[in-house]
C-alpha cells in the first residue's frame, strides 16, 4: 500500500512539473549569441514582439551575434529564423556586432508590410539608441507601426477585424502562456493514470500468497529421483583390485 501511494505522488508531481513549464515557456523572438541583454530584457522584448505577432500573424525576429560562423550573413539569417520559429510569415534582423554589419531575411508575406526603406528606419532606430535594449525596443515600436498601417482596414489573422484605436502592445493580454486552469485538471489525470498502472500492477499480485506447505510450490513428480551417478570434478579415481589372502599351508 505504500508503494501505491508513493508512485501516485511521483505522477502527481512529474505531471506538475510539466505545467509549470509550459506554462512558464514563452517563444524567444529576441536571440542573443552575443550576451548583451540581461535575462528580463530579452523577456520583457519577448513579450512584445509575442503580443503583436498574435494580433497581426507576423513574426519578427532580432538577433545580435558576433560573426556568423562558417557561413555567409544571409545563410546565418535564414538558419536562424528556421531554428527560431514555424512562421512562414516574418522577418529577421541580424545584427553583427563583430563586423558591425546587418543581414535580413523575410518570409511569407511579411514583405507586404516590411519594405525596404521600413527596414532601414527599424536599424535606424536601433542604431541611434545608446543601449541594446532601447535599440531593439524602437525597432520593435517601428515594426507594430508599419503592420497596423499594412493591416489597415483588413483582418487579422483572416478571421477578425482590425481595430486600428487598439494599443497592439496590449492587444492580447491573455496570450502569456498556458491558463491556469490546466494547473489542477493535469494534477487529476496525473493522479488518475498513476492510480491505474498501480492499481494494475497491484492486481496482478493477488494471486501470490504465501503458503505453509513447501510442496505447493513444486510440480507433481518433478522431485522423484530416477536415478544417482558420484561425479567427481577435478580427481584422478583409480580402481585396484584387493589381494586375496593366501593360507598357511604349514597350518
Amino acid at each position: 500500500m505504500t508503494k501505491k501511494i508513493f508512485a501516485i505522488i511521483i505522477a502527481a508531481l512529474i505531471c506538475v512539473s510539466f505545467v509549470f513549464s509550459a506554462s512558464a515557456y514563452t517563444q524567444q523572438y529576441v536571440i542573443d549569441y552575443a550576451d548583451k541583454l540581461s535575462s528580463s530584457e530579452i523577456e520583457e522584448l519577448d513579450l512584445f514582439a509575442e503580443k503583436f505577432e498574435t494580433a497581426y500573424g507576423v513574426t519578427v525576429l532580432f538577433c545580435i551575434t558576433e560573426g556568423t560562423g562558417d557561413v555567409t550573413a544571409d545563410e546565418f539569417a535564414v538558419e536562424t529564423y528556421t531554428d527560431y520559429t514555424d512562421n512562414e510569415n516574418g522577418i529577421i534582423l541580424v545584427h553583427d556586432d563583430w563586423n558591425k554589419a546587418y543581414s535580413v531575411f523575410t518570409s511569407g508575406n511579411a514583405d507586404e508590410y516590411f519594405s525596404d526603406a521600413a527596414v532601414d528606419s527599424m536599424i535606424d532606430a536601433y542604431d541611434s539608441n545608446d543601449s541594446y535594449y532601447g535599440g531593439i525596443y524602437a525597432c520593435y515600436e517601428l515594426g507594430v507601426e508599419y503592420l497596423e498601417n499594412g493591416y489597415s482596414g483588413g483582418y487579422v489573422n483572416d478571421s477578425e477585424p482590425l481595430n486600428n484605436d487598439t494599443n497592439t502592445i496590449g492587444a492580447s493580454e491573455e496570450k502569456d502562456g498556458v491558463s491556469i486552469i490546466w494547473l489542477p485538471v493535469s494534477l487529476l489525470i496525473g493522479l488518475l493514470v498513476g492510480f491505474l498502472i498501480i492499481n494494475g500492477i497491484a492486481s496482478k499480485n493477488k494471486s501470490v500468497k504465501m503458503q505453509e506447505n513447501a510442496t505447493v510450490y513444486t510440480r507433481p513428480g518433478s522431485m522423484v529421483i530416477t536415478g544417482s551417478a558420484d561425479n567427481f570434478l577435478y580427481n584422478n579415481v583409480e580402481r585396484r583390485e584387493k589381494p586375496k589372502q593366501t593360507e598357511n599351508k604349514n597350518n
